[in-house]
């Protein structure tokens, strides 16, 4: 009975056996990527240049005439006004010297007219031959003599009074001034000019920065002297250390008349009101000009791949196969990289899933991320 049944179990397993079907290899299905058209439009890019703020003007205050500093008039830092008073200078000498020349002056005019009236009863007395005319022409020189020392006394008055507005020194400027480098009682001026402070103009700043040579050869293939001279420039902007950018725009109005040899680079300047003085003499900056890019083609900057060849992204073909797509890639702007060779609006781009395909294989696509839903889609 035994051997029956294991008679009939090994028919069953052998007939199993020789019944089932044989292992096939089941490929897997394609990689599933997400593709996106690039985005075209019209886009600014700004192209940086590092440069240093200046104040557009700074004036040394000096101590024109000999004296006591007398007093100070303002306070170290102030912002003042074209014409405040900032020091003056003890003025009684030159209040008596403006006196004594006052004095010779009416002397000298005195003496003028006696030597005119001289003058002129010489020469009715030589009518009637009373006088010779030798004279006469003596009166004549006294007269011109007497002339000529009221023309000095007038000129010394002059220096005098000159000299005595020296003793009040002002702003000759709308600026900020610098500390004070002398107390009251100082003597100044005494053979040269003495440094009291210095004053800075800080509205408007410029801004010295160089331009390296690549990004002068567009300006010189278009032989546009104008915008060479800064006339025709657009306006720029400015970025401090931190990141910041100014909210008032400048204005490019000079260039150096060469470029330098030793660093290859050409000088420019630019200048900002600076009306709310939040820019300081001094500073780092770098100076941004707008590079305008009309109808540029953008994609992410992470689809852009590179190898020894150059850079380069992977699309997808009407037969959703992978294809690799080399371009020519330009500046950045918030993680979008200008294509400026090598692609067009309608090309798919795979932005998700790039590391599962590669070229020559097909794909399946996932729901593009910036085209517009169908209309059965937004019905939905």
């Amino acid at each position: 009975m035994k051997k029956i049944i294991l008679f009939v179990l090994t028919g069953a397993v052998l007939y199993s056996t020789g019944c089932s079907k044989k292992n096939e290899f089941q490929a897997p299905p394609p990689p599933e990527v997400t593709v996106q058209h690039p985005q075209q439009k019209d886009v600014i890019v700004y192209k940086s240049f590092p440069g240093r703020l200046e104040a557009s003007d700074e004036v040394d205050i000096t101590a024109r005439v000999k004296g006591f500093l007398k007093t100070i008039n303002f306070e170290d830092g102030q912002r003042v006004n074209e014409g405040d008073l900032l020091f003056t200078i003890e003025d009684q000498e030159y209040q008596n010297n403006v006196k004594s020349a006052e004095a010779k002056l009416l002397q000298a005019e005195a003496n003028l007219d006696l030597a005119d009236t001289t003058l002129k009863r010489m020469q009715k007395a030589f009518q009637t031959k009373a006088v010779s005319e030798l004279d006469v022409s003596k009166a004549e020189a006294e007269q011109a003599g007497a002339n000529g020392v009221v023309i000095e006394a007038k000129a010394a008055l002059d220096q005098a009074k000159l000299n005595l507005s020296y003793t009040q020194i002002h702003a000759p400027m709308g600026g900020r001034v610098a500390k004070r480098l002398l107390s009251v009682g100082n003597l100044v001026g005494d053979g040269q000019a003495t440094l009291l402070t210095t004053l800075v103009v800080e509205s408007p700043i410029d801004v010295f920065f160089n331009i390296d040579e690549r990004s002068i050869m567009p300006f010189l293939k278009k032989g546009d002297r104008e915008v060479k001279a800064g006339v025709k420039a657009p306006p720029v902007k400015v970025e401090l250390a931190d990141g910041s950018i100014s909210e008032e725009e400048g204005k490019i109005n000079y260039f150096d008349p060469q470029v330098d040899p030793n660093t290859g680079t050409l000088q420019a300047r630019a200048v900002f009101a600076n009306k709310n003085l939040k820019l300081l003499p001094g500073l780092y900056g770098k100076i941004l000009v707008p590079d305008p890019h009309k109808d540029a083609i953008l994609v992410p900057d992470l689809a852009v791949q590179r190898d020894m060849t150059g850079a380069f992204v992977l699309v997808v073909n009407a037969e959703n196969m992978v294809e690799s797509r080399y371009i020519k890639g330009g500046p950045v702007l918030e993680s979008q990289r200008i294509v400026e060779e090598g692609l067009s609006a309608e090309d798919r781009v795979i932005v998700e899933g790039i590391q599962r395909a590669r070229p020559g294989i097909p794909v399946r696509l996932s729901a593009p991320k910036n085209d517009e839903p169908s209309a059965a889609e937004a019905a939905e």
